[in-house]
């Protein structure tokens, strides 16, 4: 299948990395999101979201890695009239990218992502993408970072329809570092297809509880250009979880 050979490529490719670096100073740092809600009473609902975040740094090489998952059950009335606990979100994804330095503020890139979702437009949608990365703002409280190039991409609609082809990816991540305590985070990525225009928007409020445990507050929109009938073309999420680092 398409998708497991486009991950295996994907993560061959940066674990590889290592071995192409001389004399690296090999780092990892690790965080691990955790967020719950439950409600009881008249309306009865739960749901459970987690991340995993690990940064690898080389001599040349940067590597990043992150897991999210959300499952979300809700009490529905159903068609005899009781009510009755049905999942209404059940998603996970994976991405990695490796940069590989050309000089102090420019970079190679190369990203793989996978997202499988089942109350969602797609089912699965897989990319994988290589270009040129630079920082457009380096500043003390304030840096933006500029990331676009050429890639394919595969996607499963939720009847089984399977579509692919190239794509042109770019994004930014924006970081505010508003006081010693809080920190303001934009993500935007746009990977556009001839079959679909894929938009992700992450904003995120960082805040320290102490040197390694913070509480963020964060919301993300998905926005798929080509949908099915009847189906909502933007999905979003919104959140609070503790972040513990390692």
């Amino acid at each position: 299948m398409k998708t497991k050979l486009l991950v295996t490529a994907v993560a061959t490719s940066l674990l590889s990395f290592g071995t192409m670096a001389e004399d690296a100073a090999d780092t990892w740092v690790v965080s691990a999101e955790l967020g719950a809600l439950i409600t009881t009473g008249n309306t009865e609902s739960s749901s459970l979201f987690t991340k995993i975040s690990a940064s690898h740094q080389l001599n040349k090489w940067k590597n990043k890695y992150t897991f999210n998952t959300l499952v979300k059950e809700d009490e529905v009335v159903n068609a005899d009239g009781n009510k009755e606990s049905q999942t209404t979100a059940d998603q996970y994804s994976l991405t990695g990218q490796g940069d590989y330095s050309l000089g102090e503020h420019s970079a190679a890139f190369v990203f793989g992502s996978y997202k499988n979702t089942k109350f969602s437009a797609y089912k699965g949608y897989t990319t994988i993408a290589g270009g040129y990365s630079f920082r457009a703002i380096d500043k003390e409280n304030l840096t933006l970072d500029v990331n676009a190039g050429p890639g394919f991409t595969e996607s499963e609609t939720q009847d089984g329809v399977v579509e692919s082809g190239a794509i042109i990816r770019s994004s930014l991540a924006l970081t505010w570092q508003i006081s010693e305590s809080a920190k303001f985070e934009q993500n935007v990525s746009v990977e556009a297809a001839e079959f679909n225009t894929r938009t992700v928007a992450e904003s995120a409020l960082v805040s320290s509880i102490n040197n390694s445990m913070q509480m963020k507050f964060g919301f993300a929109l998905t926005n798929d250009s080509d949908v099915a009938p009847g189906l909502e073309k933007t999905d979003t999420e919104t959140s609070a979880t503790i972040v513990v680092s390692f």
